[in-house]
């Protein structure tokens, strides 16, 4: 993993680039959880969600400028997949301060009210599984803040080394056409 010349590695160039991810997605974070109260960041906070993919491809074009355009698709998807990690961590930092000090009854309001549109939308107002889901919350069933964190860590990576693999893919795919 450790690339001729300049010295970094793949996960070097990652941890640099991942701050600022990690940063996008904290902002994100914030105008999500933010958007409860204020309804016009709703669409500030889906703007962020669209913007993603062209932020990791601009991080990705980084790091393949980086490395003077040798980097090839597993190169990219694997820097990809650290710089989700990276970013998920320094993100998942603001996340747990905001759950567990800034607003620690958050994430049980946010399941309540679901449950409520839920039991409203739908026909499901005389449901045993809302009326199970309900009781549930009520003894303390919501994750708890590091819970929270740990699951949004891991479906950060995940689905972000899906986007990697798409964008690390255009990405070649453009080079290739610009080399032929």
């Amino acid at each position: 993993m450790q690339e001729e010349g300049k010295g970094k590695s793949i996960v070097t160039y990652a941890m640099e680039y991942g701050i600022y991810l990690g940063l996008f997605l904290t902002v994100k974070f914030a105008v999500t959880t933010q958007s409860t109260r204020f309804v016009a960041l709703n669409v500030l906070s889906q703007v962020l969600l669209l913007a993603l993919p062209f932020v990791v491809y601009w991080l990705m074009r980084r790091f393949r400028n980086e490395m003077q355009g040798r980097a090839g698709f597993s190169q990219l998807w694997l820097f990809g997949i650290f710089l989700f990690f990276f970013g998920s961590l320094l993100s998942g930092v603001a996340e747990y301060a905001f759950y567990r000090f800034i607003d620690p009854l958050y994430l049980e309001r946010l399941i309540a009210s679901v449950l409520d549109t839920l039991g409203t939308l739908s026909r499901m107002q005389d449901s045993p599984f809302l009326e199970v889901m309900r009781e549930g919350l009520e003894k303390g069933g919501a994750p708890s803040a590091i819970e929270m964190v740990y699951q949004t860590i891991l479906s950060n990576v995940f689905f972000g080394s899906l986007l990697s693999m798409l964008l690390a893919w255009v990405s070649t795919l453009r080079k290739q056409k610009i080399n032929s």
